[in-house]
């Protein structure tokens, strides 16, 4: 298993990959914590399952905003000329 920060994942990141392609873990790290883990993908096991769209893609256009009362960009430029 090796460690390594995000800074230096940046900047070396083909040569993490080829450990992580290798089967090697690579834990990466930021602050001193560890945030994600870097491993090779294992195929169609370690993925989910493909599930059918539930709507329709015309059902879906159909659906609404928020229906806001107010213009949110008016607002704003009322509140800044307040300061």
């Amino acid at each position: 298993m090796t460690t390594v920060n995000t800074a230096t994942l940046k900047q070396k990141l083909s040569h993490y990959l080829g450990l992580a392609r290798q089967g090697k873990e690579v834990l990466i790290t930021s602050h001193k914590q560890v945030i994600a883990r870097l491993m090779a993908d294992e195929g169609a096991a370690g993925r989910l399952p493909l599930r059918p769209p539930s709507r329709s893609i015309e059902e879906l256009k159909n659906i609404g905003g928020f229906g806001l009362d107010t213009d949110p960009v008016k607002k704003l430029l009322q509140e800044r000329r307040k300061r």
